[in-house]
C-alpha cells in the first residue's frame, strides 16, 4: 500500500469518527486513523523518493469505471472484482 493510500484511509476513518454518535466507535475509528498515519510514515521512510512520485494509484473500487492508461478519447474500462463464488461441477 502506498503512503498516499494509507493517508486517504486515515482521513476516511477520521471522517467516520466525526459522524458517529457512539463514543466507543469514535475512539476505535480515531485509533485506526492514527495507526494508518503511522503506517504511511513508515512506508515513506522505506520507499525511495523517486518511487513515491512514480507510484501507481490504488485500484478503483469494485465496478468503478476508469480511463485506460495511455489511451485517449472516450474509451473506458470497467473493473470488476474477482470474488470466489460457490464451486460448481464438483
Amino acid at each position: 500500500m502506498t503512503p498516499q493510500f494509507l493517508r486517504s484511509e486515515a482521513a476516511r476513518f477520521r471522517d467516520m469518527a466525526e459522524s458517529t454518535d457512539r463514543e466507543a466507535s469514535r475512539q476505535r475509528l480515531l485509533a485506526m486513523a492514527v495507526d494508518y498515519e503511522a503506517q504511511a510514515e513508515q512506508a515513506e521512510k522505506l520507499q525511495p523518493p523517486e518511487q513515491m512520485q512514480s507510484a501507481e494509484p490504488e485500484p478503483a473500487s469494485d465496478g468503478a469505471i476508469e480511463p485506460e492508461p495511455g489511451v485517449t478519447g472516450s474509451s473506458s474500462r470497467l473493473r470488476l472484482s474477482r470474488k470466489a463464488g460457490p464451486r460448481r461441477g464438483i
